[in-house]
């Protein structure tokens, strides 16, 4: 067994040295099998930065904060990373997210604007749900058709709502 083994081994070791010594195409496979090597040792020397960076990030977080699960707790931040979550999460809940406005204070989240009738009780249980979220005060309008939403009507401007949620309208002269 160990004769046939040493046999297989020698032939393998024949067709390999053929195959990269050859006269004609051996140049070029040995350029291609250097090449994979070579992009295979980038693509691990990529990926061992890429986690020490990671590594790093989380580290800064660290000596930032002063507590090791501050970096990994989902609990926002301030207020305003709070409001960023809940208009994150409302866009995915609602088929008009720009209709509703959001204020956070201490936790507190404010929706006022308007929303379909068939989507507000959704809403209000995904954003009660949320990590974050002490209480919700629900000043939406409920519409029944697509059609009733007033940012959507000709003629009439739009609300701007600026990064803290405030809501401001052009004067009218």
């Amino acid at each position: 067994m160990k004769h046939i083994l040493n046999v297989a081994a020698a032939f393998a070791a024949g067709a390999l040295a053929m195959f990269f010594l050859d006269g004609t195409m051996g140049r070029r496979r040995r350029a291609l099998a250097r090449d994979k090597v070579a992009g295979a040792s980038h693509d691990a020397a990529d990926f061992v930065q890429g986690k020490g960076r990671r590594i790093a990030g989380r580290a800064k977080g660290v000596l930032a904060t002063g507590r090791l699960d501050r970096v990994s707790s989902t609990e926002p931040q301030s207020d305003e990373q709070l409001a960023e979550r809940v208009r994150s999460r409302i866009g995915h809940l609602v088929s008009h997210p720009r209709a509703i406005v959001v204020n956070v204070q201490e936790g507190v989240v404010r929706l006022t604007g308007q929303v379909l009738a068939t989507e507000l009780d959704t809403l209000l249980s995904q954003l009660t749900q949320m990590t974050g979220v002490r209480k919700i005060h629900n000043a939406l309008s409920a519409l029944h058709n697509v059609t009733e939403f007033s940012y959507l009507r000709p003629g009439q401007e739009q609300a701007d709502v600026d990064s803290s949620g405030t809501e401001s309208r052009p004067l009218q002269p």
